[in-house]
């Protein structure tokens, strides 16, 4: 089998970001608030001034801006990410998404390695973090 047909993009999921206990918490939106997200982000057009109503209506998404609106009440505005790639820090109870400027590159090195059949690939995470991609085939505990 030609390794190129073994790829395939990670699905991509969309979340929001909520501060609970003063702590960074992100939240996946229902599939289908996420799948309309998705969507709208992949219809080819321009994604400023793109308001998608998620939770039933109760908030609005501003694609371009990435951010996240209560329609019927005041409340904090919150980010909005495109998510791919996760991480769990030592003191994260939840995986944690990467940006979606890094998971794009997450993404590219590992179609790189699955295609080209080179793995061990080293990356420095934005939080800097060495991260290694291993061959999945591979048994790292012999």
């Amino acid at each position: 089998m030609d390794a190129g047909s073994l790829y395939e993009p990670v699905s991509p999921h969309w979340f929001y970001c909520k501060i609970i206990d003063s702590k960074e918490t992100w939240i996946p939106f229902n599939s289908e608030d996420s799948q309309q997200l998705e969507e709208a982000y992949s219809s080819g057009k321009d994604c400023n001034g793109r308001v998608v109503p998620t939770d039933g209506g109760r908030y609005d998404v501003h694609l371009g801006e990435r951010m996240r609106y209560a329609v019927y009440w005041d409340e904090l505005a919150s980010e909005v990410r495109r998510c791919t790639w996760f991480y769990k820090g030592d003191k994260d109870n939840k995986y944690v998404p990467y940006s979606e400027s890094f998971s794009q590159v997450l993404e590219e090195t590992y179609m790189l390695a699955v295609t080209l059949d080179e793995w061990k690939k080293k990356l420095e995470s934005p939080n800097r973090e060495i991260i290694i991609l291993h061959n999945p085939k591979e048994n790292l505990y012999k």
